[in-house]
């Protein structure tokens, strides 16, 4: 049984559910909504996770100080994502983008700029989030009459790609940092042009980012691939040698020793991008 307690927008509401506090959105099911009341489920667009801990309690209170259009057009935002990208995205990037947003547009109307160092690696390496972003931005400058720059397209791209991540302490600049020293060690190593409209360079990139992801969560892959490892040894020594470099690179960075298993697949993306196969 899912009982209201609380109506914290018109499209948000707080309730009760076993025992559990959560948060569900749907367009317009605040509004008029009395505590003490049970809910329809059919108005109900998508549940929250429960409120049982520091940080939900946080997202909690975002709804006494922002506005409930932020949220609408987060929702939007999230939507839009899901769709493009793919991805499996952490629901509380409904509540982190309207935060972002909401102190964007103040800025905005401040005339207050903040510059994004990793814009050009997010373009190249996050295509997708990007494009996402770009909407977004123009979305939110038509709905709250600002204008935006197209800093904002990355700094949105960003918390997608913090959202896609498995690990809630990630963090995208540092993920976009890795994704973009590997790729240039890469590039160094091969000595060579990359056609980087090629399918197996978006294949390296796609491999590289939850690469990047495992490295920074500490959660490498370790599975039986000795005799896969051992056969890449013999047979293409010289990708796998560009996959010590980074094996190096990681441990120094990260102090984090990689098992064979990412060697092994590191050196056959490499091998791919050597050969230019598809």
């Amino acid at each position: 049984m899912i009982t209201i307690k609380k109506s914290l927008n018109n499209s948000m509401l707080l309730v009760d559910h076993d025992q559990r506090e959560m948060i569900l959105f749907g367009k317009g099911i605040g509004f008029g909504a009395k505590p003490g009341t049970h809910i329809d489920l059919a108005q109900v667009e998508k549940v929250f996770l429960p409120l049982s801990d520091l940080k939900s309690r946080h997202f909690l209170s975002l709804t006494d100080t922002i506005p409930a259009a932020y949220f609408d057009v987060s929702h939007e935002i999230l939507t839009l994502a899901r769709s493009l990208c793919g991805e499996k995205l952490n629901s509380v990037l409904l509540f982190t983008l309207a935060e972002h947003l909401h102190f964007a547009v103040e800025r905005s109307r401040n005339g207050q700029l903040i510059l994004n160092k990793l814009s050009w690696e997010v373009k190249r390496y996050y295509p997708q989030e990007y494009r996402v972003g770009m909407q977004a931005r123009d979305n939110v400058n038509e709905r709250f009459y600002v204008e935006l720059p197209e800093e904002e397209a990355v700094n949105i791209a960003f918390h997608l790609i913090n959202a896609s991540s498995q690990d809630d302490n990630s963090s995208a600049h540092q993920q976009v940092e890795l994704v973009n020293r590997i790729a240039e060690i890469v590039r160094y190593k091969l000595s060579k042009a990359i056609d980087t409209e090629s399918v197996n360079y978006r294949r390296f990139i796609t491999h590289l980012r939850y690469f990047a992801e495992r490295v920074l969560s500490g959660s490498v892959v370790v599975s039986e691939t000795e005799d896969f490892y051992q056969e890449l040894m013999r047979h293409r020594p010289d990708a796998m040698t560009v996959a010590w470099v980074i094996r190096d690179y990681v441990q120094e960075k990260y102090q984090l020793t990689l098992p064979k298993d990412e060697l092994t697949w590191l050196s056959i993306h490499i091998s791919r991008l050597m050969d230019g196969h598809t």
